[in-house]
């Protein structure tokens, strides 16, 4: 599955069918936002469950992925650096991407830092919620 810097364009349908894989395991699949998205996010609390491979994650970039119903996106600033956040914007519930070395909701156009998950612009007041993640083998897991 390759991965996106930009945020594609999902209909809420389509991402409720995406969020439902979840319920018959560790689905993990990309996800976006476009202005008539809105989602809610169940945190993730389990060790160990499959986020994705590694290499779908660029140096300097992110990637999106969804984890049991759960969206993310996961970045990494520099070689091997991993962070994980909850890709719900804290404005008003849309999805966020991470583009141009920035994690961007294009709903409002808040923007946050893509290794502290802090609120850099726009409407955002609050962090997006952070995840711990490991990688081992190639693939990243939640720690």
């Amino acid at each position: 599955m390759a991965a996106r810097n930009l945020t594609p364009q999902l209909t809420r349908r389509e991402l409720l069918g995406l969020s439902a894989l979840g319920a018959a395991g560790v689905a993990v699949v990309l996800t976006g936002c476009s202005a008539d998205q809105t989602a809610t996010s169940t945190m993730v609390t389990q060790s160990g469950l499959e986020v994705g491979p590694a290499g779908d994650v660029p140096v300097g970039g992110g990637a999106n992925f969804t984890v049991q119903g759960t969206p993310m996106v996961v970045t990494q600033e520099r070689e091997g650096a991993f962070k994980a956040f909850s890709a719900v914007c804290t404005h008003q519930g849309c999805l966020v991407g991470c583009r141009d070395k920035e994690i961007v909701c294009d709903c409002h156009q808040a923007t946050y830092d893509m290794s502290t998950g802090k609120p850099t612009g726009g409407p955002a007041q609050e962090l997006l919620q952070q995840y711990a993640v490991v990688v081992t083998d190639g693939v990243i897991y939640t720690a």
